[in-house]
């Protein structure tokens, strides 16, 4: 399950500003803005459902360990979520966006570096922590 919220992520990543740059504010929505914000919302979904499993798994586990951090990106998680979506309804309504898209930028570096040091994170197993 971890694989599928890591490929759903970086999915969701490329989808968002996809969505995102897909709608100028001077000509309104290209032909692709419609479907892949769509797209974006549907793997939104799957992010949320995959870490909730993956989330649930750490805590049912004994030697997980972490379960503070883990719930902290759990909530870091779920903002990110939260701030993309209010990005691009932003953009699409053609109110200012450009703060929101550098907060969910900064938030998501924030979820990402909690996730790497993660009990179950790559720097946490390659040196055996």
């Amino acid at each position: 399950m971890l694989h599928m919220h890591i490929a759903s992520w970086v999915l969701l990543i490329i989808l968002f500003f996809a969505a995102y740059f897909n709608f100028s504010e001077k000509q309104g929505a290209t032909p692709y803005f419609k479907p892949i914000h769509m797209l974006l919302r549907l793997f939104m979904v799957l992010v949320l459902i995959s870490g909730f499993w993956v989330w649930i798994q750490a805590f049912s586990s004994d030697n997980s360990g972490g379960h503070m951090l883990l719930t902290l990106k759990m909530i870091c998680g779920v903002a990110v979520v939260a701030l993309m979506e209010v990005t691009v309804t932003k953009r699409k309504k053609g109110q200012p966006s450009h703060g929101l898209l550098w907060g969910t930028i900064v938030v998501f570096i924030i979820t990402m570096i909690i996730g790497v040091i993660l009990p179950r994170g790559p720097i946490t197993q390659m040196f055996g922590l």
